[in-house]
């Protein structure tokens, strides 16, 4: 049996493309990849935890209808995905191949689709036949035994093993951890976030205090982001300065959320701010803001969850955005689990039996935790984690 599916400049989306159809039942003898260009790609490593054998090739067609239209008419396989690569790439598969079926998986909202497998929900991908006009069900394949148990997985991937559970049955978790979880995840919202992005809107330019990380991690860096003015919120030097005391003074098994914190000022901000000032304090946040304001082109606000920030900032002429209003929101389920398992173990269920554990970390800088899979037959944790090793190992080369 063969399978093909079309190259892409994301690799993802062919990645995507290949487990998608994995994912309908299919096993393949050998795995075609139909491009513009060559290149080296081995996917064994995420086919044999399935039991299934496959040889990869990547064929080169050129670029350009002409080119594709003459070769692919030569070209016999069972089940060619046209999902992924550029629009003509398609239209040749499915006009002039000799695939016995086309199918394309269909995804309303696109721009959800460049992540690693599964990070979607599969029951929001519809695969069609596109000849038939049908859809083709979902047939969730089962893992080969004796395969490693505990692997380390990012958070996108923490997400995409929850919602692959999800195609067996209904899943549940202990989520009984801190309220702040909720928070960094989304699922809990201040009304306040708004009004942020009404002020995006207009131009203004931010910095935020040491709650506003703690709170709201990489949220913050949505909320302050459009696409006509792209990123708004500044890097504190004042807030850093705080954050490197807190980190230093907090000890190991102590409440993790100011290290939760440090890890989302880092991956928001990349470097480290350079200004004049030293200190990390309120008062010190609030002298920055108003340095600031002399000489940005734009207006300026100060986000913190700190009522002392907002009567301080407002005594002094600095505009400031108080985080305190909670309403209920729609959470990130890998956000969730990774900052609980700052905390805790996490188990698990699906139609309350225990298919794996998610197990207490250390410090958030990596973004990754251990699975320890209890179900051995569905280890997707593991074919999660050598997927990411293998879109890792191609943008390295």
């Amino acid at each position: 049996m063969i399978l093909a599916t079309l190259g892409s400049n994301k690799l993802v989306t062919t990645l995507d493309s290949i487990m998608t159809e994995l994912f309908t039942g299919i096993k393949p003898d050998k795995i075609l990849i139909l491009s513009e260009e060559a290149r080296e790609l081995d996917l064994t490593n995420i086919t044999k935890p399935f039991g299934i054998n496959a040889e990869t090739k990547v064929l080169e067609l050129g670029v350009g209808i002409n080119d594709w239209r003459e070769k692919v008419k030569d070209i016999r396989v069972d089940v060619a995905d046209i999902t992924p690569g550029r629009k003509y790439m398609a239209i040749a598969v499915l006009n002039y191949s000799q695939a016995e079926e086309v199918r394309y998986a269909y995804l309303r909202e696109e721009a959800k689709g460049y992540h690693i497998f599964g990070y979607v929900p599969l029951q929001e991908i519809t695969v069609f036949d596109v000849r038939r006009g049908t859809s083709v069900p979902y047939e969730p394949p089962k893992t080969m035994p004796n395969l490693p148990e505990k692997v380390k997985i990012g958070v996108d991937s923490l997400k995409a093993l929850v919602n692959l559970y999800s195609l067996l049955g209904e899943v549940d978790y202990d989520g009984n951890f801190d309220e702040l979880c909720k928070l960094r995840s989304g699922g809990v919202r201040f009304r306040e976030e708004e009004k942020v992005r009404e002020y995006v809107k207009k131009g203004y330019f931010f910095l935020a205090d040491v709650n506003a990380y703690v709170f709201l991690g990489e949220r913050l860096a949505e909320i302050t982001w459009d696409r006509e003015n792209g990123p708004r919120l500044l890097p504190s030097r004042s807030t850093y300065n705080e954050l490197l005391r807190l980190t230093k003074s907090t000890q190991r098994g102590e409440d993790p959320k100011f290290f939760l914190a440090m890890s989302s000022y880092r991956r928001i901000h990349k470097q480290v701010p350079v200004s004049e000032f030293s200190r990390g304090s309120d008062v010190a946040l609030i002298e920055e803001a108003k340095a600031l304001k002399r000489e940005l082109p734009a207006p300026l606000a100060v986000i913190t969850g700190d009522q002392g920030v907002r009567r301080a900032g407002m005594s002094q002429g600095v505009e400031v955005i108080l985080l305190y209003d909670r309403t209920k929101g729609q959470s990130d389920v890998g956000e969730f689990l990774f900052c609980g398992s700052l905390y805790k173990d996490i188990m698990i269920s699906v139609d309350g039996e225990p298919f794996a554990k998610v197990l207490k970390s250390e410090f958030p800088d990596e973004r990754k935790v251990t699975v320890q899979t209890l179900k051995p037959e569905y280890n997707y944790a593991y074919v999660l984690s050598q997927l990411e090793e293998t879109m890792k190992n191609i943008k390295n080369k």
